[in-house]
């Protein structure tokens, strides 16, 4: 089998494999015996296609003293190679994994308002990325884990988003690469490992990390019910979105004893006040519907606009953009 048709063989199956996770996830508590089960179901296939180096659902052996596990990351949008580097999956990663999960807790997580969800979801997804704790297929495992545990704490991960261009796959590697060295740097043992590292990072700077990243790609399930269900659906399922529906009510009323017979005028008005309440439900927010400045669809589209940036050091002190 040539390395092209095993590549083909293993994304078929695991595909498939993915897709069941999002109808019938894993039972579990959030601790590595269900990131251990997610690996396992996804990769189950692949041993009895002839594939017997993939082990299923068990973590790798550690690496040996003086010695490092590292990748080397090749971009479709920049030449050059990239590195990254990952736990030696010893007893002390392991503790550390231990440690990690045990924030993964949906009951408290689901308190949190979008931004210090997201903050601490990307932290969890960077510590269990640096630890990298099987041979194969950790990122399509995490991102099954964390949506998942993301869904459980009433938000909506994204990952998707990200394999829509080159563009967008280039910015997920970097950031969570960068994120992920900043924790290794620490932990290197041999010299080479962290120059290729250290270069690595001079290259990824100005780019935006994880944390930031996922800013883009983390909504709260009402509120994506909100901007997707008839209303009766939504409230049924999200009682709480009664005040953002009382909102467009008044909204309604209010222009049209404003605004008699523009109907027009009526309709950009109402359009106003759904893309603030919709704003505010994505922020976390469900009862203040009160408007700030600074939060209109300008404002949004401009930062959004320059948070995508990529930036890529050739050598250090040149930048090129794209």
């Amino acid at each position: 089998m040539t390395p092209e048709q095993r590549q083909t063989l293993e994304a078929d199956y695991t595909f498939k494999r993915v897709a069941e996770l999002e109808l019938y996830p894993v039972r579990g508590q959030f601790d590595a015996a269900h990131l251990k089960e997610v690996n396992r179901r996804i990769f189950q296939d692949l041993p009895g296609l002839g594939l017997n180096e993939v082990t299923p659902g068990e973590f790798r052996a550690p690496v040996p003293d003086g010695l490092d596990w590292i990748k080397q990351r090749a971009l479709s949008t920049v030449d050059g190679s990239f590195y990254v580097a990952y736990s030696r999956m010893d007893y002390a990663a392991k503790t550390r994994l231990d440690t990690a999960l045990q924030k993964a807790n949906p009951d408290e997580l689901r308190n949190l308002k979008t931004a210090e969800f997201t903050a601490r979801l990307a932290k969890l997804y960077v510590e269990l990325d640096y630890m990298h704790p099987f041979s194969d297929g950790n990122s399509r495992t995490l991102r099954s884990f964390t949506r998942q545990l993301a869904a459980e704490s009433g938000y909506d991960l994204d990952w998707d988003r990200f394999a829509r261009s080159d563009v967008g796959r280039d910015l997920l590697y970097i950031a969570r690469d960068r994120s992920v060295n900043e924790l290794a740097i620490p932990h290197i043992q041999h010299d080479d490992t962290l120059r290729k590292v250290v270069h690595t990072q001079d290259r990824f700077e100005g780019n935006r990390g994880l944390p930031d990243l996922l800013r883009d790609a983390v909504r709260p399930s009402r509120a994506v019910a909100f901007e997707q269900l008839p209303e009766q659906e939504a409230l049924r399922e999200y009682p709480e979105l009664k005040e953002a529906y009382k909102t467009m009510r008044k909204a309604t009323e209010y222009f049209a004893l404003k605004m008699p017979n523009q109907f027009d005028g009526q309709a950009a008005g109402i359009q106003s006040v759904l893309g603030h309440v919709q704003r505010r439900l994505d922020d976390g927010e469900t009862a203040s519907f009160s408007r700030s400045r600074g939060n209109g669809p300008r404002e949004r589209g401009q930062e959004l606009q320059e948070r995508q940036t990529l930036i890529y050091r050739s050598e250090p002190g040149q930048e090129l953009e794209r």
